[in-house]
């Protein structure tokens, strides 16, 4: 085979090969073939979500369950959207006073997104409070705060 023959047979490979891949892809103005992926939700550590804060509102203790005593802690089941939003609170555990309360704060609750490869993710997670009381020389005086670590339940 000549030199103009093995040129002309790249030629034509280098065309058929570049048409090829032309065909291949999909023109702009053709629907896609494939359904979109489902957004991906991701478990994380109350701990982190913790750290994620940006807004919150402490429960505010109810008078009838300080003055009954009633104390302990409250855990809810949360998911939180790409932008840092509780979209659902389930509880897990809690007086029915306190949970009442929890519920309540937790609708002011706001989250930097959670990232995962740079790119904001849902989020299910778990989040509580645990409720103490006091008995003082003027009285009973209760305090909330949210728990550090919480054993994980199903």
């Amino acid at each position: 085979m000549s030199k103009i023959g093995t040129i002309v047979i790249l030629i034509v490979g280098c065309a058929a090969v570049a048409l090829a891949q032309n065909s291949a892809a999909p023109s702009p103005e053709a629907p896609p073939t494939q359904a979109q992926p489902a957004r991906q939700t991701v478990r994380v550590s109350n701990g982190v979500m913790l750290g994620l804060v940006e807004h919150k509102t402490m429960p505010t203790y109810p008078d009838e369950a300080m003055n009954k005593g009633i104390q302990g802690d409250v855990i809810f089941k949360i998911e939180v959207d790409e932008t840092g939003k509780i979209t659902a609170s389930e509880p897990v555990g809690g007086d029915p006073l306190l949970i009442a309360a929890s519920k309540d704060a937790l609708r002011t609750f706001r989250f930097r997104p959670y990232l995962l490869n740079g790119t904001p993710t849902r989020v299910k997670t778990q989040l509580g409070f645990h409720f103490a009381v006091e008995k003082t020389a003027d009285g009973v005086n209760g305090h909330v705060e949210c728990m550090a670590t919480i054993p994980n339940r199903p």
